[in-house]
């Protein structure tokens, strides 16, 4: 058998395209316009006119034919096995790239809240700074007022006291005076009460003063009866009046506790708002640098990840167009053995045919 010459009149026409209307002349012309053509229809003609066997031929042919189904089988196996693993690669790469576009986009909304969240906080933290410092200004002003208000309880009932004493010490002058005492012996008490009386200026003790400015020039009973009534009208008079101070000053007293509580209670609420802020406005620019490079190295990621999608894709198309012309070339191939077939077998009975017809042609 002679292999060698088969195979390449094979490959020979491989590139030709032919009609299943065409006859034997026109194919063998056909494959005759291709070098290797002629040279496979020389030595085919050789072998014949040796007289070398149609059948073998065919054998031969089949040979071929068989050769070339079983090496497009093994190729559609590898194309098929190829194929799944493309399309898993593919599909895995296309699923990072969805994960690192959907962390891109959490990652942006994490910074852009973020940035928004820090601008509140910040603009909150100047807010409740000022808040602060109108608290402590609020409690300092409510404390000197309530200050000088207990100050003032304490200069007026020390007065009252005084005031009271007086009224004491004036009574049992004038009562002396009453049970006979001579006003030479209360002199000297009788002008410090004066004296005292009068340092007050207090409209109270005006008709007072005047009564015992005369008292001291007259003594009488009636006078002395008018004074004492006089003397026990204004002690009651002071007692109210001190009586009076003493329950504004305690209710005074209450308020301030009221609202200097309220007053610390706001403040240290304050103070605390003020350290969740700044302490919230640190973790804000660690989340957001944080979410800046995370947000770069996604970005990085999902570049890489497009970049090795492409380079899969185009080595898929690659593959199949490979594929495509591999199998394409087999089917011209086949095709080629299938018309030689038929001419051996149909149109060419015998030898002296194919040489007759070999000379025509040619």
């Amino acid at each position: 058998m002679r292999i060698v010459p088969v195979l390449t009149l094979i490959f020979a026409v491989a590139t030709a395209r032919v009609a299943k209307t065409e006859s034997p002349k026109e194919v063998l012309a056909q494959i005759n316009k291709d070098s290797f053509g002629n040279s496979v229809l020389s030595v085919l003609q050789l072998q014949l006119a040796t007289g070398g066997p149609v059948g073998e031929i065919q054998i031969l042919l089949n040979n071929i034919a068989s050769q070339l189904n079983g090496d497009q089988k093994k190729a559609d196996k590898v194309h098929e096995s190829d194929t799944v693993a493309f399309e898993k690669i593919i599909a895995d790469l296309e699923q990072e790239i969805a994960y690192h576009e959907s962390q891109i986009v959490a990652l942006s909304n994490l910074r852009d809240s973020t940035t928004e969240a820090l601008e509140e906080a910040e603009v909150e933290v100047r807010v409740v700074t000022s808040d602060i410092a109108n608290n402590e200004k609020s409690f300092a002003d409510e404390s000197a007022t309530r200050q000088s208000q207990h100050e003032t309880w304490v200069r007026k009932d020390a007065e009252h006291v005084d005031q009271m004493d007086a009224i004491d010490e004036a009574s049992k002058i004038v009562q002396h005076l009453q049970a006979g005492v001579a006003f030479a012996q209360l002199k000297s008490r009788f002008e410090k009460v004066q004296a005292k009386l009068m340092e007050s200026k207090h409209a109270l003790f005006k008709p007072l003063i005047n009564a015992l400015t005369q008292l001291a020039s007259k003594v009488d009973n009636k006078s002395i009866i008018k004074i004492l009534e006089l003397l026990a009208q204004i002690r009651q008079q002071l007692v109210a009046s001190r009586a009076s101070l003493l329950a504004t000053e305690e209710r005074q007293a209450a308020n301030w506790e009221v609202q200097s509580g309220h007053l610390q209670e706001e403040h240290k609420r304050l103070v605390e708002r003020k350290a969740f802020l700044e302490n919230s406005i640190v973790q804000f620019k660690v989340t957001i640098q944080e979410a800046v490079e995370d947000l770069e190295d996604q970005t990085l990621f999902l570049e890489d990840a497009e970049d090795s999608l492409a380079i899969q894709q185009r080595w898929a198309a690659e593959q199949e167009a490979q594929y495509e012309a591999q199998t394409f070339e087999r089917e011209q191939q086949l095709e080629v053995v299938e018309r030689l077939q038929e001419v051996l077998t149909q149109k060419l009975s015998a030898a002296s045919e194919f040489l007759q017809i070999r000379e025509e042609v040619f």
